[in-house]
């Protein structure tokens, strides 16, 4: 099973806001951790779904 971005992780990288400090990724550059938007959150719970359904 692959590695799925968790709902509420960074908008920019993914990763959680408990362990992301400060990332560095195209196109955000050194970024902290940022809320997702909704649609974000909603395509990451879609895909986390589809692929236990798989």
């Amino acid at each position: 099973m692959t590695a799925l971005t968790t709902p509420n992780g960074c908008r920019w990288c993914g990763i959680e806001q408990r362990g992301h400090f400060q990332q560095w990724k195209p196109p955000a550059g050194w970024h902290t951790w940022e809320q997702p938007t909704q649609d974000q959150i909603k395509a990451r719970m879609l895909a986390r779904r589809a692929a236990r359904n798989t």
